[in-house]
């Protein structure tokens, strides 16, 4: 709703100045942007000005009630939260308009905390609001699947997406495993996204990445004076994440002591500061994630048993890019499409036959992370319309195909064409297998005919109003 940099404006609606300006006040004490409207068409006036998160408007006023305002403001901007302030008498009134999309109402005399408190909520479910519309736009870019960064159709990527989507509703924790790279925290925010959970915090930690002492302290918090330079209590990421979901990254690396509290808070929900002695209980769903076999560490006796079975409840492994070949060039082209608007390159539309080829038989041994990097690294050095092999590391370009490649590798099977096989309808026949194999792309499937994206219309059929037509490769109706 608004540019980085810009807070959030609250408007209020007053028939009576001596409250807009209090209000006024108020809000501005809370370090609020506010404007002020003295009737509802002067609010509406706003409205239209520039976005409004919130509206703060009295019910009774004349020429334009607060309900009348409400309709108004749910019309012009949907997505603007309204507080209704209401006299006792008229709190019937009230409840019939939070029917039609108010967000609250507060009985006069207002109170400074509990207007200030609904406010605030209402400022928070705008936010969250504003990043889930983002989130979406960002998950239709790269899947329009909706899976968002988790792109992929190799049928064991698509059983992963199956399984986490099964998982994502109920209370279980999830144990993701896999190389670095296959995206494990964007299947936990998956899960995050798709469940009950969804509007409360998604806290992630990666525990090889604190220092063994502190990660007791960063996890569970501490009490002041628990240690040296503990000067006040602190919240650990357990509490930050109360409602949501808590992402354990590299679990396999926490130290014994850490791993007895994690054990004791996945057993009863409750956990200890550092230097307390009154357990702490909070709502927190677990989703923890190692590149370690933790069963193998558990037989050398670095991981703790009791604790592997509690995290193992629903475990998901992350196939590694090698084995799922078949979805580079897709993520290719999400991540072509995410680069060439944040660097500003509009103009390159996809990648020439040279660079899918070295793209599709590189290992990968970095994943789809090392993808990502060099799909940003073509956008940017590129100066052409589309990413050249040579565009790309020098390791990708000189890559021999990959130990163990699946067929797909290979690239797409070869069309069988009957001898006698007119040359205008074989054209169109590898046109429409290209389209296929690319998904539609028209300018993939001309880069990798090294064709033009306009000979791809000329050479098929058109119906009479200018559609294309995809007749059945046998030419029939």
């Amino acid at each position: 709703m608004y540019p980085p940099g810009v807070s959030p404006l609250v408007l209020i609606v007053d028939d009576e100045s001596p409250n807009l300006e209090s209000l006024g006040k108020i809000f501005e004490r809370e370090g609020w942007r506010v404007a002020l409207a003295s009737s509802g068409p002067a609010a509406l006036d706003v409205l239209r000005r520039e976005p409004v998160a919130v509206v703060v408007t009295d019910l009774m006023m004349p020429g334009m009630s607060g309900e009348e305002l409400l309709r108004a403001v749910k019309t012009l901007s949907p997505e603007t939260e309204v507080v209704l302030m209401t006299a006792y008498g008229t709190v019937e009134t009230a409840v019939s308009a939070m029917k039609e999309g108010a967000y609250d109402f507060i009985t006069k005399p207002v109170k400074r905390h509990a207007i200030v408190k609904s406010v605030r909520q209402a400022l928070e479910k705008v936010s969250l609001v504003a990043e889930n519309r983002a989130l979406r736009a960002r998950l239709a870019e790269l899947a329009p699947a909706g899976e968002g960064p988790l792109i992929g159709d190799a049928p064991a990527f698509r059983a992963v997406l199956d399984t986490l989507r099964q998982a994502a509703p109920t209370s279980a924790t999830v144990l993701l495993t896999g190389e670095s790279g296959t995206g494990k925290e964007l299947a936990a925010r998956l899960v995050h996204d798709l469940s009950p959970r969804a509007a409360g915090p998604f806290v992630p930690i990666n525990c090889a990445a604190i220092p063994e002492s502190l990660l007791e302290s960063e996890l569970f918090g501490h009490e002041k004076g628990a240690f040296t330079g503990a000067v006040a209590r602190k919240e650990g990421r357990f509490e930050r994440a109360a409602r949501g979901t808590l992402f354990l990254d590299e679990v396999g690396e926490m130290s014994p002591t850490v791993q007895v509290k994690l054990l004791r808070f996945l057993q009863d929900g409750v956990l200890e500061r550092v230097g307390g002695t009154e357990p702490v209980r909070v709502d927190v769903r677990i989703v923890a994630a190692t590149n370690k076999d933790l069963a193998a560490e558990v037989k050398a006796g670095r991981f703790r048993e009791d604790l592997f079975y509690r995290l193992d409840v629903v475990s998901v492994r992350l196939p590694p890019l090698r084995e799922r070949r078949e979805d580079v060039a897709l993520l290719a082209h999400a991540f072509l499409r995410r680069f060439t608007g944040k660097h500003g390159k509009a103009g390159v539309a996809g990648f020439t036959p040279a660079a899918l080829a070295a793209l599709e038989r590189y290992g990968w041994p970095g994943n789809v992370r090392e993808l990502q990097h060099a799909v940003e690294r073509g956008v940017i050095l590129t100066r052409g319309e589309s990413v050249d092999a040579g565009d790309l590391p020098e390791a990708i370009r000189a890559a021999a195909p990959a130990p163990g490649a699946t067929p797909a590798a290979a690239g797409p099977p070869a069309l069988s064409v009957p001898l006698g096989t007119p040359m205008e309808e074989i054209e169109r026949l590898v046109i429409r297998e290209t389209l296929r194999q690319t998904r539609g792309d028209k300018n993939l499937a001309a880069q990798i005919l090294g064709i033009a994206p306009r000979t791809i219309y000329r050479k098929l059929d058109r119906d009479e109003e200018g559609r294309l037509v995809e007749r059945p490769p046998d030419g029939g109706e």
